[in-house]
Order: C-alpha cells, then sequence, then structure tokens
C-alpha cells in the first residue's frame, strides 16, 4: 500500500510544485506555506521509518516503530544493511522482532510521564554486522534472560557471533554481532 501511495505521489508531484511555484510567483506565500505542509504530511505518511536498504528488514522495524510512536515512545533508526544479504531474512526478523517487542514491553512498563524511546543503530565493518537496541527501563528493573533474548543469542551463534547486554539506569542497550556468511552454502555447517 505505501509503494501504491508512493508511485502516486510522484505522478502528482510536478502538480504540486507548479501549484507552490504559481503561489509565490503571485506573492501568496502564507497560503504556499500551507501548501507546502500538506505536502510534508502526505510525505510523511508514505516514508519508512527507517531506510536499512533492506526491504524485509524496512517492513518489520516500520511495523514495529509504528506500534511504539503510536503509545508515545519516541523511536530514532540509523543504519544500512548490505542487500542482497547472506543473513536469512527469518533471522533479522527474529532479531529485530524479539528485541523490539521486548523493548516495547519495557517502554510501557514506564508510564507516561517519564521520557520513553528506542533506538535503532548498526553499522557494517568489513565482515560483521553489529546492530544495536537501545530502549528506556524502569529504574532499578529487574533483568531476566527470557525466550525473546535466548532465541536472538541462538541466531547470533548461528553467524558465529554474540550478543552483549548492559543496564546503565533507565538504559537497556542490546548489541548483537553477526559475521556475514562467505558463501551461499549452508550456515548451519559454518564453522565459527
Amino acid at each position: 500500500t505505501r509503494y501504491e501511495k508512493t508511485r502516486s505521489f510522484r505522478h502528482d508531484i510536478k502538480n504540486h510544485i507548479t501549484v507552490v511555484k504559481e503561489l509565490l510567483q503571485n506573492e501568496n506565500a502564507e497560503q504556499a506555506f500551507h501548501y507546502i505542509k500538506d505536502m510534508e504530511g502526505m510525505t510523511e505518511e508514505l516514508s519508512f521509518p527507517c531506510n536499512t536498504n533492506h526491504p524485509v528488514v524496512d517492513i518489520l522495524i516500520g511495523n514495529k516503530l509504528g506500534i511504539a510512536r503510536s503509545m508515545g515512545i519516541d523511536t530514532s533508526c540509523s543504519f544500512v544493511l548490505p542487500y542482497p544479504c547472506l543473513i536469512r531474512d527469518i533471522d533479522f526478523c527474529i532479531i529485530l522482532s524479539n528485541a523490539l517487542d521486548n523493548a516495547i514491553h519495557a517502554c510501557q512498563d514506564m508510564g507516561y510521564k517519564t521520557k520513553r524511546y528506542i533506538d535503532i543503530t548498526g553499522h557494517i565493518q568489513g565482515d560483521f554486522i553489529l546492530l544495536n537496541i537501545e530502549n528506556s527501563v524502569q529504574r532499578k528493573q529487574f533483568f531476566q534472560e527470557g525466550t525473546g533474548l535466548s532465541n536472538i543469542r541462538a541466531v547470533a551463534e548461528k553467524y558465529c557471533g554474540t550478543i552483549c547486554i548492559k543496564t546503565q539506569d533507565t538504559r537497556f542497550i542490546l548489541s548483537v554481532l553477526l559475521i556475514i556468511p562467505q558463501h551461499t552454502e549452508s550456515i548451519s555447517q559454518q564453522i565459527c
């Protein structure tokens, strides 16, 4: 649906630019400003909250961060993945869906009067992908590794990687390190 709306918007963009141009030439800056604001609202609706260069990851993150924003949680996302990538889509899904579900749940537990956020960052260096998911948590919240984090750990180990968990005051940081396989052969046969 989003891609279809984007295509439709692109189709009409020349007309929008013509309208704004004419309004400015006729010295009707206030109306041009309002028109641009409407266009800005349309583009916000069309854009993915995170453009990682990986369509499956973009859809997953877009869905989860959309849920978080609807709950009043601040979100940000900044990383780019190779595509195609020899890390399987289903494995990205296990990592990100579990991490983001946990982050959303932790933010919900904080209530609405505190600053609640989820930040996703990552980078690639050589054959390594490092993903960081940071979220706010209640002070001195008891932490226990559950099924979701165990599943994330299993995927990281499948790619000869690891996870690191840090808690600092009201911050929870999950780092996931993956090694990008060099061959398309079965990942489970890879020697770490």
